[in-house]
């Protein structure tokens, strides 16, 4: 089973079980009744006992998935340049910082990666937020990072599959968001 799909049936039963208890308390609300205050708050002590012992763990486990470790030091193999500007990304092997540059760079022939190899993409913006995601090329989302004016966000992916990875804006960033993209072909062998 997929991880997404064992999370989501985790999520169903966790919102299930928020249900049962919300339905509970309203049901049990509508007489008033005088409650001591002791036993409210070893409840409230209780519950939060439940909370740490469920979500210390949970955050534990989520913790050691940070994909950013493993390339610790490691020098990436290639340097992909992504310049955002509505609507379309500019995709490059050197750095893009000027308009013109921009429309060169949106007309030119896809940059081409090898297979396996650690690629790290430094992107920015030139005119407003957009929020880059890599997808490959099932169309499923691997990667995300921000582009952002003045500012250059590192993101370094291993791109395995041979194929053509897309680059589609995340963020409405205005009438024709939807057509913002950018390519990056992977071909085989290392």
């Amino acid at each position: 089973m997929p991880p997404q799909l064992s999370i989501f049936y985790l999520y169903l039963v966790l919102a299930a079980i928020v249900l049962a208890v919300f339905f509970a308390v309203a049901l049990s609300s509508r007489k008033p009744r005088e409650v001591p205050q002791l036993a409210i708050q070893r409840t409230r002590l209780g519950f939060l006992i439940l909370l740490c012992l469920v979500l210390l763990p949970a955050l534990g486990f989520t913790l050691v998935k940070l994909p950013y470790e493993l390339w610790a030091g490691e020098v990436p193999d290639r340097l992909v340049f992504v310049a955002g500007k509505q609507f379309a990304f500019a995709v490059s092997e050197s750095p893009v910082t000027t308009d013109e540059e921009w429309q060169a760079k949106t007309m030119a022939a896809p940059v081409e990666v090898a297979a396996g190899s650690l690629l790290e993409l430094r992107v920015t913006s030139l005119d407003v937020n957009h929020s880059v995601g890599l997808y490959d090329p099932d169309g499923v989302l691997i990667a995300q990072v921000q582009g952002m004016p003045g500012y250059v966000n590192r993101l370094r992916v291993r791109l395995d599959r041979p194929g053509r990875y897309n680059l589609l804006c995340l963020e409405l960033c205005g009438n024709s968001h939807s057509r913002m993209r950018g390519v990056v072909m992977v071909r085989g062998g290392a």
